[in-house]
């Protein structure tokens, strides 16, 4: 059971991880290309919500072709966390496990 959580955990992390910077892809994309912000600039907002990203994000995003308003690094924090958790787990669980001999 044990080693089934630490696999769902990791695997759950990793596409949170992965839909996260599709969203962020999706909403800078627009921007970057518009030369509102860098690409280096925009990268910083994957975990930045504050400030320029958000007044940029809703400035920009008014006639996004997918009618995307907003992005929030909320979705790729929860999945670093339950990433970490899940390598976590696997590796508590491989330190317990009976060693040979």
């Amino acid at each position: 059971m044990r080693q089934r959580l630490g696999a769902v955990l990791v695997g759950s992390g990793g596409l949170a991880i992965l839909f996260a910077l599709l969203w962020w892809a999706l909403v800078f994309r627009v921007i970057v290309s518009a030369r509102v912000l860098s690409l280096r600039e925009a990268t910083l907002c994957l975990i930045d919500s504050s400030g320029l990203c958000q007044a940029v994000v809703t400035m920009c995003t008014q006639n996004h072709p997918l009618g995307l308003r907003t992005y929030s690094p909320d979705l790729l924090l929860l999945g670093l966390a339950l990433l970490v958790s899940g390598l976590a787990a696997r590796g508590i669980e491989a330190w317990r496990a009976p060693r040979p001999g």
